[in-house]
This record gives structure tokens, C-alpha cells and sequence, in this order.
């Protein structure tokens, strides 16, 4: 049985909007489920991408355990419609007691990580900013929950 849902990203996070927004589907999401969202900072000023995947893998591999079911976001993964995505999730859910959503910064994530997952979604075939991929996935876990409880806010 599921205990809590972790959204996981290199950060810190930029834009407010988007902050405002984790926040208010956060809020509606705990009464669901325990689900946290953590942003730890990457400090380093190096600009080539693979030193800056690396470094982001390794602080990010800090706040990753072996009890968690790690789920990847990237634009090559599995996509869902809404009603799939529901089902997949009250699925994991049933079956899962830690599930965590990993969403790899500006230059993505390292295929260490990649291995580790045990599923990659994909939220749109789209390349989006690492903040705005964050909201979108938010809102679908919200989507998914109204949809599995049968509270109305999903429209066919």
C-alpha cells in the first residue's frame, strides 16, 4: 500500500509561477496521499553537460533509497492518456509503498540513473524546461487521483 509519493529534481527552483503551482496541487494531492517535492541545489559552475550530469547524479542519488519504486521522467518514456495514467498509478499504489518521480535538470539525466528506474515516462513528446515538465507532472498526479476517487475534474 502506498505510503508517499516523493517528486524528486535538481534545483533550486527558478521561476514562481511555478513554485505557486507546485503548491497548490501539493496541497490537494495530501489529502490523497503523503507526497513531498525536493529541489537540492547543485552547486557548480563547470559547463560542460556531461561533468554537470554527473555532479547532478551524484547529489541527487543522496535523496534515492533501494525501498523506492524510481520512476523517470524523460520525453523517450511511456506515455499515458489520463485514464491510463490513473490506472497506473492506483496500480502502483496497490503495490508500491514509495514511489518516487525523478526529473533530471537542464541537460537531463545520467543513463546510471536511467538503469536504476524502474519505469521512464514520458508527460509530452515535447523537449520542456526541467520547472514546467515539474507542473505538468503535479497536475496529472492530480488528474490521476480525482479520476481513481471519482471526484469530478477530469472532462472526456
Amino acid at each position: 500500500m502506498l505510503q508517499k509519493i516523493k517528486i524528486l529534481m535538481p534545483g533550486p527552483l527558478k521561476f514562481e509561477f511555478v513554485r505557486e503551482g507546485l503548491e497548490y496541487y501539493i496541497d490537494k494531492i495530501k489529502k490523497f496521499v503523503n507526497i513531498e517535492a525536493l529541489f537540492p541545489k547543485v552547486k557548480i559552475k563547470e559547463s560542460e553537460k556531461n561533468i554537470r550530469i554527473k555532479k547532478e547524479e551524484e547529489v541527487l542519488k543522496k535523496h534515492l533509497s533501494d525501498k523506492e519504486y524510481l520512476i523517470i521522467l524523460d520525453e523517450r518514456g511511456k506515455t499515458f492518456k489520463s485514464f491510463e495514467l490513473a490506472k497506473k498509478l492506483e496500480n502502483l499504489m496497490q503495490n508500491q509503498a514509495f514511489i518516487t518521480f525523478l526529473i533530471g535538470g537542464p541537460e537531463g539525466l545520467s543513463e546510471e540513473l536511467k538503469r536504476n528506474a524502474k519505469e521512464i515516462w514520458s508527460i509530452s513528446s515535447l523537449t520542456l524546461n526541467h520547472e514546467i515538465a515539474l507542473l505538468v507532472l503535479i497536475e496529472a498526479l492530480y488528474r490521476s487521483f480525482t479520476i481513481i476517487k471519482g471526484i469530478p475534474y477530469h472532462k472526456e
